[in-house]
């Protein structure tokens, strides 16, 4: 007979839908150990740095069997939702925005740079009465009073549910113990990136809970009858065009992109190389110049241009002198959609790091056109993307709310293997999309011009 984890909550008594739940979940944590001992057993160096890349960026990024255990472990967390009573289910997910609700409050509030200060200075609480548990960390009623305009049996609560999302310690552990007021918070790792520091994630945080999540609800509300962006109907105006005349939010996007050059290109470089050692490389939309910069350093004999709007260029040259690299990188500023410059007929390769989701199939085919009018025959073409349904489970689910945040923010997409190939095609390009997967839900998508 066939063995089934499917809960019988519809069909049977609470006792036998909770036997139920338990054994599926004990069935997914033999195969998770089950798939741990393999890796241990066959992998010797599964807790080294990846060979690919050098430094302290190869921490940034797991060994490939590691990675493939946590694909593993979140296709598990995945298939568990089946194991939900529907209407809990349903609940958990109404209720979701709780959590983003909770972070962007914290950061908004500058929360954590505060307890940062509180526990860093001579006046680290706890006074008298304190603790080994409590010691160096600080209680919401000294952040209240340091911040000056906060009501701090409100700031406690959310301060404690910030715990509860792993952004805080707190002391005791559980809550329970103490009023809101008297519990003591400290700062987690997560909870650190949250701070108004250079690479941190504050920024990344504020923008996907203020323009990005109004542009993502008028996508919902106005573009479903109307086909345009999200952020057409909430702002007026495409998102680039719009960011271009808002100078402050525009630094602050810059920041967004700053901080997620870890998650994007370390894993990049992880797994790929210039076609040859002295090789000129061309980052087209690179911003700032954080993915040239960071190739330049891996590889000493290139060189490279970082090309962008024309609003960016001062600062991408500030930022590759800020990085002694002013005399191997250079940046140029361009338009997407026109014609590019007869400088980058130099480039060996050019990559396209993130850059086509944010346009549509006729952008993005004007966006290759363009490249391939200045290629020299034999350059390489490096696309840097999601594959739309490729990956583990984990990650085909999240590339789906990837796909409608891109429409949100932009009126474009992420694309499958097969629409890749077609833009490359309608561009004009005869070479095949040769797919790499990379250690971040991205793909390296390589077609020889």
């Amino acid at each position: 007979p066939s063995v089934s984890c499917a809960p019988p909550f519809e069909a049977a008594s609470p006792i036998v839908a909770l036997m139920s739940l338990r054994s599926c979940i004990s069935l997914a944590v033999l195969l998770a150990a089950v798939a741990v001992g393999y890796l241990l057993g066959t992998t010797p160096n599964i807790f080294g740095k990846p060979s690919g890349i050098e430094g302290d960026s190869a921490d940034d990024i797991p060994s490939w069997p590691m990675y493939t255990l946590g694909g593993m472990m979140g296709d598990v967390l995945v298939q568990s939702r089946t194991l939900l009573p529907p209407r809990f289910h349903v609940a958990m997910l109404s209720t979701a925005y709780w959590q983003s609700e909770v972070l962007y409050t914290l950061a908004k509030w500058g929360i954590f740079d505060a307890i940062e200060a509180a526990t860093s200075s001579s006046s680290i609480y706890p006074a008298e009465g304190g603790t080994s548990a409590t010691s160096g960390l600080t209680s919401c009623a000294v952040i209240a009073d340091t911040l000056g305009e906060l009501n701090a049996d409100i700031l406690c609560r959310y301060m404690r549910a910030g715990a509860g999302l792993g952004l805080l310690t707190m002391a005791p552990e559980d809550g329970r113990v103490l009023s809101p007021t008297e519990l003591r918070f400290g700062l987690t790792a997560a909870g650190k990136l949250l701070r108004a520091v250079p690479g941190g994630m504050r920024d990344f945080a504020l923008y996907m809970n203020e323009e990005s999540r109004d542009a993502f609800r008028s996508a919902g509300l106005s573009s479903v009858s109307s086909g345009r962006s999200g952020f057409v109907e909430a702002f007026g105006e495409e998102h680039f065009a719009w960011h271009e005349h808002h100078s402050e939010t525009q630094q602050r996007f810059d920041a967004v992109m700053t901080s997620l050059t870890p998650l994007q290109v370390t894993p990049l470089l992880g797994d790929w190389k210039p076609p040859a050692a002295n090789s000129t490389v061309c980052d087209i939309g690179g911003g700032q110049g954080h993915l040239l910069a960071k190739i330049l350093q891996q590889f000493p004999d290139t060189r490279g241009w970082v090309a962008d709007q024309s609003s960016v260029v001062n600062r991408s040259t500030a930022f590759l002198k800020s990085r002694g690299l002013g005399d191997r990188g250079t940046a140029v500023a361009i338009d997407l959609l026109a014609p590019l410059p007869q400088e980058l007929a130099a480039c060996d390769v050019f990559v396209l790091k993130l850059i086509l989701h944010d346009w549509a199939d006729k952008q993005a085919v004007a966006i290759l056109r363009n490249i391939a009018q200045i290629a020299r025959p034999g350059a390489r073409l490096d696309m840097v993307d999601r594959l739309l349904g490729e990956g583990s489970a984990m990650e085909v689910a999240d590339g789906w709310f990837q796909d409608l945040h891109m429409h949100a923010n932009h009126g474009a997409k992420e694309r499958t293997l097969a629409e890749f190939q077609d833009v490359v095609r309608r561009a004009g390009l005869q070479g095949e999309v040769q797919p790499t997967r990379l250690r971040a839900a991205m793909w390296l998508l390589q077609v020889v011009l």
